[in-house]
Formats: C-alpha cells, sequence, structure tokens
C-alpha cells in the first residue's frame, strides 16, 4: 500500500462528529489527509451522549453492543475498561389482567418468541423476493402461533402479545416489520451485552485523533450541498454552506447526517438534485422511533436477595472490598415484560405493551436502583408528548464550548429530557408517573404506600423531536418496502463517484449491522477507504 498520497493538499470535509463521521477521520488522518470536521451542536458523538439527570450517568442513545463476530466496539469496550453486563434468563412475564405467568409457562413462551424471530429470519433469507411484500413478521408469528399450540388459545395469546417486545429491537411495532427483509435484522438476534456504565470512554478513544488533528468546528449546520453532476470528471469542488451564512468548497464530503434529515430536507439542501433512485431510496427506508424512559427509586424494592456468583460484568476490581462488591448479583428478573394491560386503560387506552430492564441488577458500583423502559411507534410518541406538554423542571450538565479539545458527549436538552421530582414532594404527582404506575404496581414487594416503591427522578428521551437525530432513533425496514437490500446499496454508493459527494452512518452499514454504532464506526470506516483508493492514496 502507498502510504502518501498524490496530492498531500487533498481537503475532505466530514459533516458530522458522530461515531461515523469520526471514525472515518481517524481512517483519513492515517494517511495524512487534510479533514474539517463540521458539526452542528456544540459536542462531538451524535446519538451517543449521556445524561447525569439521575444522579449518575445514562447513555440517552445506543447502550447495547452485540458480541457475535469481531465487533470493533466490543474491542474498545475491553480497552476503555468498559464495564458490560449478561443479562440472566430470569424473566417475569405479566399477562393481560396483570397476573405473572407461572415460571415454566412464561420461560417457554420466551423461548419460542426468540425461536420463531430465527426461523422467520431464516425463511426471509430462504425465500427473499417470493415473499409478500405487505407481509409482517407478525404475520409470520401469527401462523406459528397456531401451529404450535394448535386449539390453545391461551398459549397462542400469550406469545403473540410477547412477541411484540421486538418492537423495542427496531423502534416499531411487529405489525410493520417487513417479513421479506426480516435477514436485515439479524443483528438483534444472537449474543449482546448492555454497557453498565456508558458510550463516553469508547467515544472519547474514536475521537482522541480527529479532536487533535481535525479542523473541528461546532455549531455548524450544513443547509445547502452543491456538487456538479460530473465534479470528479471535472475536477470541480463541492461547496458546502452553513445556516450563518458561510460556504466553503472542499475536494470531497462525507455526510454522516441521520437518513431522518436526508428525509426532511434533501430535497431542498442538494444543488442538484439527487438522482431520482438515490432520493427513493432514502423515502423507502423506515426511521424507528424508540426511545426511553429511566424511573429512579429510593431503594430496589423489586429485589429478594443476592447471592455471591460470578459477575458477568467485565470490570476489574483490585480490591477485596471492591470485589465482593461486584460479585454480589441479584437474583430477581432482569426484564419485565407487560402484556396488552387492560389494567391501565385510563392512561394507556390503546393497551399499548410495556417492558423494563432492571439496572438494580448490575454489579457494584454501576448497580442503581432504576428501572429502564422501552418505548417504541405510538406509544412512544403519546410519552414524549406527555413529557413535553407537563416539562417544567430540566436538569442538564452544560454543555461544552466549541473550543474545548474533548468536549462531552453531554446532552440534556437534545435527545433526552429530565424532569425532576421535588425530595420531598410526593412521587405520584409526576407527570409521567400515572402511565407508569400501573406496571410498577405489579412488581414484587410493590406497596402504595411505601416510600421506596415512590420514584424519585424520571427521566424520558425526546429523539423523535431531535431534528439533528433525524427525529428519530435508526433505521428499521417496514411493510411493504419492495427491495430493501438494493435501496441500501444505492444509499451506500451514494454519487461519490461522479459528484464526491458520500455518505455514510447507520442507514449505510453492512448488513449484519444494520442500524447499529457497530455499523456505523464501520459505515465511517468503509466510505474513507474508498475515497483513499479512488484517490490513490491506498491500493
Amino acid at each position: 500500500m502507498a502510504t502518501t498520497a498524490e496530492n498531500p493538499d487533498i481537503h475532505i470535509c466530514i459533516v458530522g462528529a458522530g461515531i461515523a463521521g469520526l471514525q472515518c477521520a481517524n481512517v483519513l488522518l492515517e494517511r495524512s489527509v487534510r479533514v474539517t470536521i463540521l458539526e452542528a451542536r456544540d459536542r462531538i458523538g451524535g446519538r451517543i451522549c449521556q445524561s447525569d439527570g439521575l444522579g449518575y450517568s445514562v447513555d440517552l442513545g445506543p447502550q447495547w453492543i452485540h458480541t457475535s463476530g469481531h465487533n470493533p466496539l466490543l474491542q474498545l469496550a475491553k480497552e476503555t475498561n468498559t464495564p458490560l453486563h449478561t443479562w440472566n434468563d430470569i424473566n417475569n412475564l405479566y399477562d393481560e389482567d396483570g397476573t405473572l405467568l407461572e415460571k415454566s409457562r412464561g420461560d417457554r413462551i420466551f423461548d419460542l418468541v426468540w425461536q420463531i424471530i430465527g426461523e422467520a429470519l431464516d425463511f426471509s433469507r430462504e425465500n427473499g423476493v417470493h415473499i409478500p411484500e405487505s407481509l409482517s413478521l407478525f404475520d409470520f408469528f401469527k401462523r406459528r402461533a397456531k401451529e404450535i399450540f394448535p386449539g390453545q388459545n391461551e398459549d397462542q395469546r400469550a406469545l403473540l402479545n410477547l412477541c411484540q417486545m421486538w418492537g423495542a429491537y427496531v423502534g416499531h411495532p411487529v405489525t410493520k416489520q417487513s417479513l421479506r427483509f426480516a435477514r436485515l435484522e439479524s443483528c438483534c438476534v444472537g449474543d449482546e451485552v448492555i454497557l453498565t456504565g456508558t458510550y463516553e470512554a469508547i467515544l472519547n478513544r474514536i475521537a482522541r485523533r480527529p479532536l487533535a488533528s481535525a479542523n473541528l468546528k461546532f455549531n455548524k449546520r450544513v443547509v445547502g450541498i452543491e456538487a456538479a453532476e460530473d465534479a470528479r470528471e471535472q475536477r470541480q469542488l463541492v461547496t458546502l454552506r452553513t445556516d450563518d451564512g458561510e460556504t466553503q468548497s472542499y475536494d470531497e464530503v462525507i455526510l454522516t447526517i441521520p437518513l431522518g434529515w436526508l428525509k426532511r430536507r434533501h430535497q431542498e439542501a442538494f444543488s442538484p438534485a439527487l438522482p431520482t433512485r438515490l432520493s427513493q431510496a432514502i423515502e423507502n427506508i423506515s426511521v424507528g422511533h424508540l426511545e426511553k424512559v429511566f424511573i429512579t427509586f429510593p431503594k430496589a424494592f423489586w429485589t429478594t436477595t443476592t447471592v455471591p456468583t460470578d459477575t458477568t460484568d467485565t470490570t476489574d476490581t483490585t480490591d477485596s472490598d471492591t470485589a465482593a462488591a461486584a460479585a454480589e448479583v441479584d437474583n430477581t428478573p432482569g426484564y419485565f415484560n407487560f402484556f396488552a394491560p387492560n389494567y391501565s386503560t385510563e392512561h394507556n387506552p390503546h393497551r399499548w405493551p410495556q417492558e423494563a430492564y432492571n439496572l438494580a441488577a448490575y454489579a457494584a458500583p454501576n448497580k442503581h436502583p432504576t428501572l429502564l423502559f422501552y418505548l417504541y411507534g405510538d406509544c412512544a410518541q403519546h410519552v414524549v408528548n406527555l413529557s413535553v406538554a407537563t416539562a417544567t423542571v430540566a436538569t442538564a450538565a452544560p454543555a461544552a464550548a466549541p473550543a474545548a479539545p474533548a468536549a462531552p458527549a453531554h446532552a440534556d436538552g437534545e435527545g433526552g429530557s429530565t424532569l425532576t421530582l421535588h425530595p420531598s414532594g410526593p412521587g405520584t404527582t409526576h407527570p409521567l408517573y400515572p402511565f407508569f404506575a400501573p406496571y410498577i404496581a405489579k412488581l414484587p414487594n410493590y406497596k402504595p404506600d411505601a416510600p421506596d416503591c415512590v420514584p424519585t427522578r424520571i427521566l424520558n428521551t425526546t429523539w423523535q423531536l431531535d431534528e439533528l437525530a433525524g427525529n428519530g432513533s435508526y433505521i428499521n425496514y417496514q411493510v411493504p418496502i419492495e427491495d430493501a437490500e438494493a435501496d441500501m446499496r444505492c444509499l451506500r454508493d451514494g454519487v461519490g463517484a461522479k459528484r464526491k459527494v458520500w455518505f455514510a452512518g447507520e442507514h449505510t452499514s453492512p448488513p449484519e449491522e444494520s442500524g447499529t454504532a457497530t455499523g456505523a464506526y464501520l459505515a465511517g470506516e468503509e466510505v474513507a477507504g474508498r475515497i483513499l483508493k479512488i484517490r490513490g492514496i491506498i491500493e
């Protein structure tokens, strides 16, 4: 491979300092390419950001890492001593009346859901375009439920209730998941870990070189991209216009802007307009609406006993006290699922199912008396609207000044808002509490008058209101999409070969990491490599 550029003055602009943009910059800077990064926010990270609104730091965006195959973010987690957790196999499932399913029955239903998802992915791989585009993953579940439980309506119903959990993986209900392209969600199946700390150390490691060597400009929102149809052949530059009226031209431009932004802005932002097929691809791929709600209590009242065992967290322990604390693992459920409830119709008339993770199951020092609810689709929109309509108190970590070279990815007021209860006030007056109270009341050891059962703080994300996040979470594939794979190839190709404008992000990721932080990282790396090859900098 060559190690120096034919043109040492080549100047490449990356729009966006999220994980895709930062890793793209790493690859280019390694080859001594001049790099400018324009970031619309006052911080790095994009959708990877944290909030301290609960009294400790939590990720508002990505929080999971898939461990199958070679995952560079898993390696970075280990290198940065970022603590990880693998959930136990203890799950509490509550039926539509709020009754806890007997453990053996619940375990069987839970295992069947994942078995059928695996079958659906295989069916998608084997049959592809022969599957009617109108068929959803839920349609596949309905057929399998009848085959597995013939004439057993209650078990069929339980299975179809629990399969709704897929919505928290893709950001929309299972009824909208394309069966034809279910295989593109294969990253959701298999082993995975959750970060019990945050992505901050991983992000800072990725950002180290760009912060030191790139020209990183904060608060620069790109609103116009001008590139001639034959810019490469004519050796013309690409011109960017920012919302402050400034223009600047570059040899190549890499847009790591979320797909949701492209959906809303591409027709007005590009001059000339993008090719019709590329515009169609942007419209065809969907953007999920996944939100988080963290609810913290004085104590984790739902826990029962702890048992000494080997911790699944990767935190290093250096003294006996810390080691003993890390070895205490809660043997209560790590996961709670509430089937479409008919006992909370006042605040949930649509009977949206709910699910929560037990963050008290983490090993010390990262365990907290907190429940993490995942919401998606219309339910997520409803809760976001509730929080925005009633939010009166916001706790925010101060944003880093643009000049700070290590701007942290703390972002209250962007992708997340914190609604804090008055320390001495009744927690039941919190505006979001009535929505979640019926499910909290089903947890073990709950007593309505017990102080430990009253939340102290609630933090909820509002990604769908964040234009810079594309008003959503990440991509998914909804019925009746016709050819998602061709659409994804079109997005990956962009118009770089002719116009010198490229796309990178979780929406251009490899199929095995579609819509993930790892996918964004790999996409940034891949597009930088393509440019270096075209420019003759590498072979």
